[in-house]
Order: C-alpha cells, then sequence, then structure tokens
C-alpha cells in the first residue's frame, strides 16, 4: 500500500548528521550500517561519499512501513513497483550499497505466512529489473526468528528454478542471546544457525542487541568467531540512535551535530574490538551446497510455491481504459472514509460474482489477472463487474459514499485485450526481456557484485553493523 511519504526523515539525507555519526562509528571501528527508511526524491551524494570515503557500506531496506507488502492484506502492485524501481534507481548509483533487503519481518507469525509469496514475487522483478541494468547488488530478505516456521520460510527463500525468484541472502533478526552467563548453545544460538549449515547463499545476522538483560555484547564473539563464522556473515547491531523502544546506545537529533553516548556504547565498542574474525577470500570461497526444497503447504506454512505475476502498469492503464463505470478522480485510497465505502461495496459484489480476475490466494498459488492493478482500479473493476451485470441500469455505478463516473463509450472495447500486456513469468522470460536462465546451483544472480576491491560502506542513525566485512565474498 502507498502514501504519503514526504514525512521521511532520511539519515542519509541529513549532512550534518553524516558528519557526526561518520565520527562515531570510526570510533566503533564498524564497517557497515543498516538504513531502514530513506527518500529516493532527497539528495545522499554528500553523505554517501562520507562513507565510501570512510569504508563504510550500507544495507539498505527498500520499503518502507507505507509502501511494503502488509502482511495481512498483502499484494504486489504497479504503485509498490514502482516504488521499489525509484528507490534501487536512486542508491544503485553509489559504490558502498553492499545489499538490498526487499522485506523486514513481512511474515511474522502462520497466519501471515501468505505474505512471503508477494514479498518474493517483489524481489523476483527487484533482481530482474537490476540484472537488466547491468547492477550487481545482492537482493535478500529479513525474518523474525520464529521458531513455529522459520525452517519453512528460510528454505522458501533459496528454492525454486527460477534464480531471479530466490534471495541472494537471508537475514535473521534475533534477541535470542539475553545476558552476560550465556553461551553458544544455552543462548539458543546453536540451533539458531543450523538451518543456514548448508544453506547455498550467505546468512547475516540483521538484528541483535537484547534490552532485558545487561548488553554486554558477548554473541559478537560467537557470530564473529570459530562457531558461526563459517556459517553466517556478521552481524548487524539493533540500534545506533535512541528511539522510542530504548536499544540506542546514542543519542541524537536530525540535523543536529550534538551526540551523546549512552549506557552500553562503550561495552559494544569493547566487544567489537575484542573479536578477531578469521574472514576468507573471494578466491578460496567454494560453496558445494545446493538451493533448498520449497516447503509443502501445511497447517504452519499457509503458501504456494507458485508467485504472484509482475506487474504492468500497461494492462492496468488498460483496464481501465475498457471500464463503463469507474470510482471517480476525487477517490482518495488514503481516505479512511473512501476506503472503507469502497470495501464494504466490494465484499457485498464479490460476495455475489466472481472477482478472480483481481483476486488472490498465496496458499492455493491462485492469483487473477489484474490482481497487480493499484487497489484503485480493482474497485473500479469491481464497481464495472456490477454495473455490468445489471447490464447499465439506473443508478447501477453509483456506490454509497463514493463518487463514481460512467463512460458509454470506454476506447477499449474489450478487456480481453489488455492481456496481451501481462508479462510471461516464467523462467526464460525473467529478467525483463534478459535471459535469466542459469544452473540449479547459481545461487545468486549477483554473486560478486558486492566485494569490490576498494571496500566500502555506509552507516547510519538507525542501525550500526559489527564486521560483516570479512565475509563479503560469500556474496
Amino acid at each position: 500500500m502507498t502514501g504519503n511519504t514526504n514525512v521521511i526523515r532520511d539519515p542519509l539525507a541529513d549532512e550534518a548528521g553524516c558528519k557526526r555519526d561518520l565520527e562515531v562509528l570510526k570510533d566503533l571501528k564498524v564497517n557497515s550500517i543498516r538504513v531502514y527508511e530513506t527518500d529516493y526524491n532527497q539528495n545522499h551524494d554528500a553523505c554517501m561519499k562520507m562513507l565510501s570515503d570512510a569504508g563504510i557500506y550500507v544495507m539498505l531496506d527498500i520499503s518502507i512501513p507505507k509502501v511494503s507488502v502488509n502482511r495481512k492484506n498483502p499484494m504486489w502492485d504497479t504503485e509498490m513497483h514502482s516504488y521499489f524501481i525509484k528507490k534501487v534507481d536512486s542508491f544503485s548509483k553509489y559504490d558502498n550499497v553492499i545489499a538490498y533487503i526487499i522485506g523486514n519481518e513481512v511474515s511474522n507469525d502462520v497466519e501471515t505466512t501468505p505474505a512471503s509469496a508477494f514479498v518474493k514475487a517483489s524481489l523476483r522483478d527487484i533482481k530482474s529489473y537490476l540484472k537488466s541494468k547491468k547492477i550487481d547488488i545482492p537482493v535478500g530478505y529479513v525474518d523474525n526468528d520464529d521458531p513455529k516456521f522459520r525452517d519453512s520460510l528460510i528454505s522458501y527463500f533459496n528454492c525454486g528454478d527460477d534464480p531471479l525468484a530466490r534471495a541472494d541472502f537471508f537475514g535473521v533478526n534475533t534477541y535470542r542471546w539475553c545476558g552476560s552467563d550465556l553461551t553458544f548453545e544455552s543462548s539458543g544460538y546453536k540451533s539458531m544457525v543450523e538451518p543456514f549449515i548448508k544453506y547455498s547463499i550467505p546468512s547475516i545476522i540483521t538484528e541483535y542487541g537484547c534490552i532485558t538483560a545487561e548488553r554486554s555484547f558477548d554473541e559478537l564473539k560467537a557470530i564473529l568467531g570459530p562457531d558461526m563464522q563459517d556459517i553466517t556473515s556478521g552481524a548487524i547491531l539493533y540500534e545506533y540512535s535512541l528511539e522510542p523502544n530504548e536499544y540506542g546506545i546514542v543519542q541524537v537529533s536530525y540535523g543536529s551535530s550534538d551526540v551523546k553516548k549512552l549506557k552500553y556504547y562503550d561495552n559494544f565498542k569493547s566487544a567489537v574490538a575484542s573479536v578477531k574474525p578469521k574472514g576468507v577470500k573471494e578466491s578460496d570461497y567454494k560453496s558445494s551446497n545446493g538451493i533448498s526444497d520449497c516447503p509443502k503447504v501445511t497447517d504452519s506454512w499457509r503458501c504456494s510455491e507458485k508467485l504472484p505475476p509482475s506487474p504492468s502498469e500497461k494492462a492496468c492503464e488498460c483496464l481501465k481504459n475498457s471500464l463503463k463505470c469507474s470510482l471517480s478522480s476525487s477517490f482518495d485510497i488514503e481516505s479512511e472514509s473512501d476506503s472503507k465505502a469502497a470495501t464494504k461495496f466490494a465484499d457485498l459484489v464479490c460476495g455475489l460474482t466472481d472477482c478472480s480476475e483481481i483476486g488472490t490466494n498465496a496458499t492455493k498459488g491462485e492469483y487473477g489477472k489484474f490482481s497487480f492493478c493499484n487497489p484503485k482500479e480493482k474497485f473500479s473493476w469491481i464497481a464495472n463487474k456490477n454495473f455490468m451485470n445489471k447490464k447499465g441500469a439506473s443508478d447501477s455505478c453509483k456506490i454509497d459514499g463514493v463518487s463514481t463516473s460512467e463512460n458509454s463509450k470506454p476506447s477499449v472495447s474489450d478487456l480481453s485485450t489488455c492481456e496481451k500486456y501481462i508479462e510471461d513469468i516464467s523462467v526464460s522470460k525473467s529478467g525483463y526481456g534478459s535471459d535469466s536462465k542459469s544452473s540449479s546451483n547459481d545461487s545468486s544472480s549477483s554473486k560478486s557484485s558486492a566485494i569490490k576491491s576498494t571496500a566500502k560502506a555506509t552507516g547510519f542513525s538507525l542501525f550500526v553493523v559489527s564486521s560483516i566485512l570479512f565475509v563479503l565474498s560469500n556474496f
């Protein structure tokens, strides 16, 4: 779902904040950061150059809360697709973008596992787009370490015949290690990393740093030491700046050069300094692990292997031009009253007639031909369906609480002609017209893209990364 993104306080567009944070990151000796929310409309040149010059990588979340797959009402539509493309277009020019995260904890319980199909479809289409532009930046997914379905989720994002529909890395947000008296085994870390021992793509701890006990950050000794250094590719501390959840290790304000180091700052600094990652050279890295088997649909995993189609703006524009009854231009999906009225009407109509052309069922792997159109276009399709079912009778284009309009002579006379704009998403046609076929053991379309002889990175006011650089060759 999309909305107004102008309220984003983009840390990579805050030059004063970047100068301030850069000195802190140097003091901490981190080489990578994860940044959750950015605005592609803003200028990031100054901050990205500062970080690049300092040898700091950026791991960037593509989505933002208002433009992301809604776990309870998932879709992968034209508006989200357009936003994601603009985001990667904006950042892919920088040499220190180490990776993109396509989704963060989208499926966070059994009931929301169907949403993963839409995230995986977005991953496929963004990887296809990057490949068409000859951009080699890995794209991965991050989970919430839920034991009820995590094994299926881990396999799901690394399965299937299309390499562009498989993640380039898998991240885990985990808070199992709470306290200074734990070990690799007693913390649960050993069981947490077991699914990755024979995994064919890199795994990363994308969040850690429990706050329910003293924060000694002892888990770094396991993550960057013998216990895990051959399994995972570094870790990202949650988090850098102090937010209402109180995980931050410094206190800063947007646009200000002031910084206050908080209680656990020195603990984290000492923990980073105490570990000595072994590392691996790209030339020495050999992976013999194969791709995962796709999980079967069960009570705890409700997501089919089949993915939603790639969004097509031309197909949706064609659909709009075929309608004799549609929502008027004044309809605002962000308006609570408009949205409620349209949803009520849609539930009524689709309870009486077939709306499968715009519907989805990820558990069964069923996706309508026009299921990727935006909500307004789909509401208009429903209004037109009702209008045509009633043979254009008087008042049949009216919806309580929603403004509509009639068009007796739409420019497209037959909706079926719009199907020519719907892409074939088979393996042979993935990649925006380019040939995307590869062998089954090709785990990443950007396998060595993140490894640059001049290792760079970026980091900012949201997350601090402990060493990730030493395993970049896994990409």
